[in-house]
């Protein structure tokens, strides 16, 4: 009997001392870096870096998969730095200590890095385009930073939250239902996937008589048969699910389940409406039912993902869909658009437009008077960071919303957030002085006059000229507006503004309208 303890102690022994010296193998822990499976890569190149710290590859790729993952991201700088003391620090680390200053929201720094950069000749026909879009980002950021949104975050707690990413989340108008997507362990046996995670699923949480968010549950087999599924749109009543398959068979299209009886039925592939051999990788619907707007890498577009429109007819069909221009697609990646209420607010997501850093949330106000979507608004900080930030849910009042974001009181990855936005009592209006050149010379004769609108549609106040300066000045409290202005001779113009506290602050906000002739 002592022996076959023996024995056995001997064995468990040499099976761990086995499994030790795998970990500290550098071709394990680069073929996990290889397949994306950054935790993995961080686990076992920390373990290298405890008997070889100067190790330049080690560092360096423990900073990159910390900046991959949505866990750590700031956790990278210290590593990129080390790395980057040595003589064979490769030109693109450059960028990705510039990347991970900006999650420290060292913008500074960050355009220190790329100046650097670019000063050592790196920059050519095939990086110029990320340069720039780096560049712009991390200059716009040190303004956004200036003025940020004014709004509180609510962590929605473990009844909808894992250890898991928790992510995209969706809400009726009413605020009755909320569906999003969950990389956690739905069942016992699932195998994580290359990465490291689970396939990802549907989940959905009801309000109980309490106002209070149930516990969330996995949608029917119908809508998660097997490998990833992931929510992509709902439309205002909830009774349609808009979501994207990623499977062997089925990849780069959207599908729609019609909730019947508070249950979500069959899905149906968009195929005639929205899905090519391109990919559609979101859609929503208007309230109304008559208009679909989704993403698509479809030809005819601006580059990467595009934001696409259809209308319909009134024979009841779908009419040709329609690309939304320049203004708002650019040759980076547009996707997760959504409509408002009223189909006059469009809310989507953009690496290309300036912004925090990778994908930030924009809005868009539709100009009635040449049909047009004016130029996007970002949402501003904290509401979009230096991370991924994808999709904004909001309720049918426009004061709530619900995001994903990473945050210390988080639950350990991706999770959940109620956003509301605060209502400042009694607080001076912030003061706008706007300048619109064209109509200077003739201010004493014009009799323009600029209007604003609340989101409600409703008209806030007329603002003539000032008859010497030629300048209009307008006194707004916080809150979301559309400014108009319509001169003889020009082309209406039309912009949405966000006024925060970060406007109250200041003496006079400047603002310049740029109008072109008719």
């Amino acid at each position: 009997m002592v022996k076959e303890m023996k024995a056995l102690i001997g064995c468990l022994f040499i099976v761990l001392l086995s499994a030790e010296v795998r970990a500290q193998d550098p071709r394990i822990a680069a073929q996990a870096f290889s397949d994306g499976n950054y935790f993995k890569a961080i686990e076992l190149y920390v373990k290298l870096l405890g008997k070889n710290p100067d190790e330049m590859d080690y560092n360096y790729r423990v900073g990159l998969s910390y900046l991959r993952t949505s866990i750590e991201p700031r956790r990278a700088l210290e590593y990129l730095l080390k790395a980057e003391n040595h003589p064979k620090f490769p030109p693109e680390g450059l960028l990705a200590v510039a990347e991970a200053y900006s999650y420290h929201l060292q913008y500074d720094m960050a355009l220190t890095y790329l100046n650097k950069y670019q000063q050592e000749g790196h920059v050519n026909k095939k990086t110029r385009a990320e340069f720039e879009r780096l560049k712009a980002n991390y200059t716009v950021a040190l303004e956004l930073l200036k003025y940020p949104a004014d709004v509180t975050f609510r962590n929605l707690g473990p009844m909808l939250n894992s250890e898991y990413p928790d992510y995209h989340p969706f809400v009726d108008k009413n605020e009755r239902i909320l569906i999003f997507t969950s990389r956690r362990k739905s069942k016992p046996g699932a195998v994580p996937e290359f990465d490291g995670y689970f396939p990802s699923n549907l989940y959905m949480s009801e309000k109980n008589a309490s106002d209070e968010w149930k516990e969330a549950v996995k949608l029917s087999d119908r809508i998660n048969p097997s490998y990833d599924e992931q929510a992509v749109g709902l439309s205002d009543s909830g009774d349609s699910l808009f979501f994207y398959i990623d499977h062997i068979n089925s990849f780069g299209n959207i599908y729609l389940s019609e909730r019947i009886r508070g249950v979500y039925g069959d899905p149906k592939a968009l195929n005639e409406a929205v899905n090519t051999e391109n990919v559609e990788s979101a859609c929503s619907i208007s309230r109304d039912g008559n208009t679909l707007i989704f993403s698509s890498d479809r030809p005819g577009g601006y580059g990467g993902l595009d934001i696409w429109m259809r209308r319909k007819l009134p024979t009841g069909k779908w009419g040709e869909p329609l690309n939304l221009g320049p203004e708002i697609n650019t040759p980076f990646d547009e996707d997760f658009p959504t409509l408002s209420g009223d189909n006059r607010t469009l809310y989507f997501c953009s690496e290309g437009h300036p912004g925090m850093g990778k994908f930030d949330l924009f809005f868009s106000t539709w100009d009635p008077y040449d049909n047009s979507w004016g130029h996007p608004q970002n949402l501003g900080f904290p509401i979009n960071t230096p991370g991924d930030e994808k999709s904004i849910s909001f309720n049918g009042y426009g004061d709530r919303a619900y995001v994903t974001a990473l945050r210390p009181e988080g639950k350990g990855d991706l999770d959940i957030y109620e956003v509301n936005y605060v209502n400042v009592s009694g607080a001076m209006p912030a003061v706008f002085l706007v300048n619109a050149p064209e109509l200077e010379e003739a201010a004493a004769e014009n009799n323009t006059r600029i209007r604003v609108k609340n989101e409600a549609d409703e008209l806030i106040g007329e603002y003539a000229p000032n008859r010497v300066t030629g300048k209009y000045v307008l006194a707004l409290y916080p809150g979301k507006y559309t400014m108009t202005l319509k001169a003889d001779g020009f082309q209406p113009y039309s912009e949405p503004l966000i006024v925060n506290n970060a406007h109250l602050r200041q003496e006079k906000n400047l603002k310049t309208i740029n109008l072109k002739k008719q």
